[in-house]
């Protein structure tokens, strides 16, 4: 870029950000007008009922200490293993973390770290500069990619350092198009140092954003968790019962409706081409309806199917007619990974791929659908060669078929994939040592 064009880049960036800056008190009152429009926009404005009476009630908790910004529940996941560790110092400081989403607010409060967890305020200037003053942060972090520029004004202006954590740039984000950029590159420039998850991701921010704040890769601190809790876990009777059907299993994890019309027409003709497997159908909701209809339709292409709380009460073993079991409890997904072959992950029809890194560190090849713009891990299986984009049944079947064909093949890819998430190890340590000097 030339001086003239990045004078100019400069100069467009300043002025959007004044111009969000001045136009964020009406998209605040917009948003709490579209409440009932989004039953999820609904219970975000009526938890904020209140709320900056509460926050300055509760500032004696947080005054002086550390902001994190978690907006739901992947975030909060990625801030946990910091915050662990920041409360593991000899002198720990007080920290608030707070929440944008309702359900990462739910899922927070449920699972406390810090000393105060709320929701963060719509995006107002005298909002954010008011806690700002009530709380006095020694250091503002957000995690992963949400930051509002009013919060981050307010924080640069009063000299408070802002540091991101576990950060994520995706290809297609919305900050890369041309009216965002300018101005998320002047909000990111605002930043005392950026951590990142990839070398990637460092690259999106420098050469297409175009941020001059200092970035380094630290790594995914959410990964590095799914490691020690695979390590520190055992496989239990789940997984025993599993494997004691003989076999190969291919799993479809946490499925919704289209993940199914994606399996369901090609399912009986994988499982006859492979007299050996056996698929673990585990919906993302299994109600009573869900469990129902996928049993009607199972029925309808004749393919012998079972719950797994009946093979866990009546274990068969080999002899179980079952090609197909039906998950129909919740939290043993982790588990059943520790028993599969093959897997698929659900919810990349819809809003997103679910976690893939359970699968890919019980050393399995993860397919998924087209939608995976919110995982950055799922987009590194892919360039690593060991995850695998699916668009309809028949390119399921085949790439299914082909891998359980290739048995080496489909170890080889399973450690690939098992590298890709152990590739993160120390993200928290890394991300502690980017922090420290605004400490």
């Amino acid at each position: 870029m030339s001086p003239g064009a990045s004078k100019r880049e400069t100069q467009k960036s300043g002025v959007l950000l004044r111009l969000y800056r001045g136009l964020s008190p009406a998209l605040c009152a917009a948003t709490r007008l579209a409440g009932p429009l989004s039953p999820k926009l609904a219970e975000g404005i009526a938890g904020r009922r209140g709320l900056m009476d509460r926050l300055a009630a509760n500032a004696d908790l947080v005054k002086g200490g550390v902001w994190f910004h978690a907006t739901s529940v992947g975030e909060y996941e990625q801030a946990r293993p910091i915050i662990a560790a920041l409360k593991e110092r000899p002198d720990p400081p007080r920290i608030a973390v707070t929440h944008y989403s309702p359900s990462g607010f739910e899922y927070a409060k449920g699972r406390p770290c810090a000393d105060l967890h709320d929701y963060l305020p719509l995006d107002h200037p005298k909002d954010m500069a008011r806690l700002m003053d009530l709380w006095q942060p020694r250091l503002l972090v957000f995690v992963k990619f949400d930051c509002w520029p009013n919060q981050v004004a307010a924080a640069a202006d009063r000299g408070v350092p802002v540091v991101l954590a576990a950060g994520s740039l995706q290809p297609r984000s919305a900050r890369l198009r041309p009216l965002a950029k300018p101005l998320f590159r002047d909000v990111f420039n605002r930043f005392a140092h950026l951590g990142v998850c990839t070398p990637e991701d460092r690259l999106r921010f420098i050469e297409d954003l175009g941020v001059t704040t200092p970035v380094s890769v630290t790594g995914d601190t959410r990964v590095e968790q799914v490691i020690l809790r695979y390590e520190a876990a055992r496989a239990g009777e789940t997984a025993g019962r599993l494997r004691g059907l003989g076999g190969r299993l291919f799993i479809l994890g946490s499925t919704w409706p289209p993940d199914e019309k994606l399996w369901l027409p090609v399912l009986g003709e994988l499982l006859a081409a492979h007299p050996d497997l056996r698929v673990v159908l585990t919906p993302h909701e299994p109600s009573a309806d869900r469990l129902g209809s996928l049993e009607s339709t199972l029925d309808r292409r004749k393919i012998p199917h079972r719950r797994l709380s009946g093979l866990m009460a009546d274990p068969r073993g080999r002899d179980d007619p079952a090609r197909v079991i039906l998950t129909d409890s919740i939290g043993v997904l982790a588990e059943i990974y520790r028993a599969g072959h093959l897997t698929y992950v659900g919810g990349s029809f819809t809003t997103g791929v679910h976690n893939t890194m359970e699968p890919a560190v019980a050393s399995m090849p993860v397919l998924f659908g087209p939608v995976i713009h919110n995982a950055e891990e799922a987009g590194l299986l892919v360039r690593r060669g060991a995850g695998f984009v699916l668009e309809n049944s028949r390119e399921a079947f085949k790439v299914a078929d082909g891998l359980l064909r290739d048995n080496e093949r489909l170890k080889s890819l399973g450690e690939t994939a098992r590298q890709v998430v152990l590739d993160q190890r120390g993200a928290t340590e890394r991300s502690l040592a980017m922090i420290e000097p605004y400490l």
